[in-house]
């Protein structure tokens, strides 16, 4: 799509936000906007606003994921608030976004379903004490994580067959019994579960594979879910 269709998107995104708008670019290569989120409860009423900084990398839209810099300082410079100290939002698992850059993203669908939530997860945290949606962890507690809650995965050795399947595009019988976990027919057990990994891409996959044979090896074999 490249520019043009970037273009398009960002005048329909103004064109209904008109608290944004573009700015020059701090950084080469990519769109600069720049605006003011204000999040509402279910009862409309006003929670608070955020001063951000949107930056979409021109090259590679729609297969991207834009970078957004919380500016006006009022969420803590800290990972358990899932922001680096620079500001920049960790807006979701990485596994989540990764998904979402394969598929190509719509900017004011990406607006709507990752940025805005983010931030209105903050104040609801703060008003709560938790997350609407749940909490997700970092580093490689929140790639455990993902396992547990995308594929109901927990034991490591489990993980790394389905990775390796994944990865070296094994064949299995599909109405013999799941080699990889002892379940039921394969195509009607794991089958899928490797159908879907292959969306998040070889790279990903592998970083993920090294991390959990790492962490077989050494220590844990189970990951168990504490939020």
């Amino acid at each position: 799509m490249g520019k043009k269709g970037l273009s398009t998107d960002i005048k329909n995104f103004l064109d209904k936000y008109f608290a944004f708008e573009k700015v020059v670019s701090p950084k080469t290569g990519y769109l600069a906007l720049e605006g003011k989120i204000s999040i509402l409860d279910k009862s409309d009423k006003l929670w608070g606003h955020f001063e951000i900084l949107i930056l979409i990398n021109e090259a590679e839209y729609p297969y991207t994921v834009p970078m957004v810099i919380e500016k006006t300082q009022i969420i803590n410079r800290d990972w358990d608030f899932h922001i680096s100290k620079k500001g920049e939002c960790c807006l979701d698992i990485p596994h989540k976004l990764m998904k979402r850059k394969g598929r190509g993203i719509v900017f004011e669908e990406f607006y709507r379903e990752v940025i805005y939530p983010f931030f209105a997860n903050y104040h609801y945290k703060e008003s709560t004490g938790y997350y609407a949606n749940g909490e997700y962890k970092h580093h490689f507690d929140g790639i455990a994580q993902f396992y547990q809650e995308e594929f109901g995965l927990s034991d490591f050795k489990n993980i790394i067959s389905l990775l390796e399947t994944a990865m070296n595009g094994i064949k299995y019988h599909p109405n013999k019994e799941c080699p990889l976990c002892g379940g039921g027919k394969y195509k009607k057990c794991c089958r899928k579960k490797i159908y879907d990994l292959k969306a998040y891409g070889l790279q990903r996959l592998k970083s993920d594979l090294a991390l959990f044979r790492k962490l077989n090896l050494n220590t844990k074999t189970r990951f168990e879910l504490k939020l």
